[in-house]
């Protein structure tokens, strides 16, 4: 390549680094560049001058009167020549931007090759990552989309988003907080001298140390504030409301629609909504069945469809690509398990899952289930249909089927297999906190769940 075309593409680069353009190769061409050439750095101190001159210029400019306002811009010698004073003082700041651009492009290359970083320096991490499993996207302080992470991964903020029913992410902070996100969750969160989070929806369990009295942990949501000092608790966040259940210890909840607060102890429920007053409520110790609502609760992983004349409500299965394995497509639907009176779905030993829906052609209906210890610690996931050897579906003349999952059938799921000796051996007494069902053939075969039924042994004929 000539000089010339050397010249042209420098300037090609930086005049589309001052605008915002640049992908992220050409990030990385241009950090070498200005590495390496001295010519390079002169050529972008010029350019940065150039730009801070003509944004200097507009700005003042749009401040006069119009008749006072030149009827097309200057030329670039008038502004080098009336502009003197400010293009010296602007030399420093130039060369400040190119060290800072250098520094900057140079950091975000090398922290490309673990996909994800906030930083080594433990002045800097605020968190790490304790735990994860499933589909999750991870978005940085920086704005990089990442979804390969890992555990031990050191964070200086940003979002991470659960793609999936089977979902989940534990977060430690430098103080042994933890924070942990579950099924279709979106948790955005920072610390500068104070923790603050911001789930946007889904389910939250938290474990957190004690915290300054003036810099409580701040916890937002699209209808609530928390201010925690020290508590265990879980909140589910929808579009309408907010949740609250307390396991040990206070949390403040304020209602943002009209300011209202209250301080929820252990061992009850609060929720902010637009329907209800907000007063705590004793949550029962725990129930040993459940059953879904498709109706009234509508924010699960698939495509919601109201009830008919002829049918129930029902979530439709949509594709899902498990980050793991991008050659295999599952037709999935999910569920988030929770009650309205807060009260914890334990499964006892001996229960087994009703699933109902349709389906438009024979296949095999594959079910899971997540569970998490009394505490909300993540305790691991299961799949009860016969290690993946599930017969098809019995489906009627219209398409509707009715299948069975003995707990005793139930065996680790293959996302968690590798966490095995650190996640609970079996279901047996723990907390239900999602199931979902999916399909896996060659193309959808149509699923639709209309009902999915946890039954205690003493319910079963």
């Amino acid at each position: 390549m000539t000089d010339k075309n050397h010249d042209e593409l420098l300037n090609d680069l930086i005049d589309r680094h001052l605008r915002g353009g640049l992908s992220e190769s050409e990030q990385e061409h241009l950090a070498e560049l200005l590495d390496s050439r001295p010519d390079a750095r002169k050529v972008f101190v010029e350019s940065v001058r150039w730009e801070t001159e003509l944004s200097g210029f507009l700005r003042i400019n749009a401040q006069k009167p119009e008749i006072d306002r030149p009827s097309a811009p200057p030329s670039r010698d008038g502004f080098r020549t009336n502009g003197l004073r400010l293009l010296r003082s602007m030399l420093v700041l130039a060369t400040v931007v190119i060290i800072g651009l250098s520094a900057l492009l140079i950091r975000e290359r090398s922290g490309r090759r673990n996909e994800v970083v906030a930083t080594n320096e433990t002045d800097s991490s605020i968190a790490r990552i304790t735990g994860l499993s499933g589909a999750l996207i991870w978005t940085g302080d920086r704005g990089q989309i990442v979804r390969d992470i890992s555990i031990g991964t050191e964070l200086a903020g940003g979002t991470i988003e659960g793609m999936a029913p089977d979902s989940w992410f534990e977060l430690q902070f430098n103080d042994r907080s933890k924070v942990m996100i579950s099924g279709t969750s979106v948790l955005t969160f920072a610390d500068s001298g104070q923790k603050i989070l911001r789930l946007r929806e889904g389910r939250l369990s938290a474990d957190v140390q004690p915290q300054p009295a003036d810099k409580p942990m701040l916890v937002h949501t699209r209808t609530a504030l928390l201010k925690v000092l020290g508590t265990q608790f879980d909140v589910e966040a929808e579009l309408t409301s907010t949740a609250l259940n307390v396991r040990e210890g206070k949390v403040r909840i304020r209602r943002l629609s009209d300011g209202s607060e209250v301080d929820v102890p252990a061992e009850h429920l609060a929720v902010a909504d637009g329907e209800r007053e907000l007063i705590p409520e004793r949550v029962s110790q725990s129930v040993s069945e459940w059953k879904t609502d498709f109706e009234n609760k509508r924010d699960n992983y698939g495509k919601w469809q109201p009830a008919t004349d002829h049918a129930p409500a029902s979530v439709k299965a949509i594709p899902l690509v498990p980050p793991d394995a991008p050659h295999v497509t599952l037709h999935l639907a999910g569920i988030s398990v929770d009650r309205s009176d807060g009260s914890p779905v334990v499964i006892e030993p001996g229960s087994r899952f009703l699933v109902k829906g349709r389906l438009q052609y024979d296949a095999s209906v594959h079910f899971g289930i997540r569970v998490a210890y009394p505490n909300g610690e993540f305790a691991g996931m299961f799949r009860g249909d016969l290690h993946d050897q599930q017969p098809p579906a019995q489906r009627n003349e219209d398409g509707d089927f009715a299948e069975f999952y003995e707990l005793t059938n139930f065996t680790v799921d293959p996302a968690v297999w590798d966490k095995r000796d650190e996640l609970a051996p079996r279901p047996d007494g723990l907390v239900l906190t999602g199931v979902w069902a999916f399909t896996h053939t060659e193309s959808p075969a149509g699923l639709e769940l209309t009902e999915v039924e946890l039954l205690p042994p003493e319910l079963q004929p």
